[in-house]
């Protein structure tokens, strides 16, 4: 009997170390993609030449961190969500869902902060003056068009999703593990993460339009038990839209 009580004490205490350890391991995978992130995309922005590249290449280079991480853990894209495994109609039908839904609640969220921002704000005219003539060159002028687009696809579609509803959210819920509603948590945190980082070029309206975004890109990527296919097709899908209508002179510069 004595025995038995002395294993059952060592099952919880070695489960918890385990925890721990685990919480130890995926946070400092957040310290390095995220320090990453930030401080690249800082540096470059200090340079006016390099300000159109700041964001690709340090999503890039965090792409490459959070790879390196996946792998030092034994894990890989495919375990936290980059697989095709379902039929071409639930695919199909969740891509619809997700470009529906981000689409206008993205669209509502932005047209509401940009009615309740006050003019003259400072983050905002800096967006402003990033954002003049950055895509001045699209109307009608197609290989830049094709350059816009292949960005759209590999940066916009591919990495974020990835790196943010894939990877962040599966390291901040394992972070919150031992929090009520961990994965709301983990939304929510990679979801201000990613509208943080538009707003250096579209101001507090980006920020609050592509919070929202990711936050139910991180809902839909949690509902379709954690694919992120359907969430790159119809961030590439949007994206296209938005850059062919600069094309074919639908829409302005910003």
């Amino acid at each position: 009997m004595q025995q038995k009580t002395q294993i059952d004490s060592v099952i919880p205490a070695s489960f918890e170390e385990a925890e721990s350890s685990q919480i130890r391991t995926v946070s400092l995978d957040l310290i390095l993609t995220l320090g990453t992130l930030f401080s690249l995309k800082w540096f470059l922005l200090q340079f006016t030449a390099m300000w159109t590249f700041a964001g690709p290449i340090s999503l890039l280079a965090s792409l490459g961190v959070a790879t390196w991480c996946l792998k030092r853990n034994n894990e890989t894209w495919k375990s936290i969500g980059f697989k095709h495994d379902t039929s071409w109609l639930k695919l199909s039908l969740w891509v619809l869902v997700a470009l529906i839904v981000t689409t206008v609640l993205g669209n509502l969220a932005g047209g509401l902060a940009g009615s309740l921002i006050i003019p003259g704000s400072g983050v905002d005219e800096q967006a402003e003056a990033f954002m003049a003539g950055r895509f001045d060159n699209v109307p009608g002028n197609f290989p830049v068009y094709l350059y816009w687009l292949v960005i759209s696809w590999v940066i916009g579609a591919f990495t974020e999703e990835l790196l943010f509803r894939g990877f962040m959210i599966s390291r901040f819920e394992k972070v919150f593990s031992r929090l009520p509603f961990a994965i709301g948590l983990a939304i929510l945190a990679q979801a201000l993460i990613f509208g943080q980082q538009h707003m250096y070029y579209q101001g507090i309206q980006g920020l609050v339009a592509m919070t929202v975004i990711g936050i139910f890109s991180g809902m839909i990527y949690v509902f379709c038990k954690r694919r992120l296919l359907p969430l790159m097709i119809s961030h590439g899908l949007a994206n296209t839209v938005g850059i062919t209508m600069m094309y074919l002179g639908s829409t302005g510069a910003g």
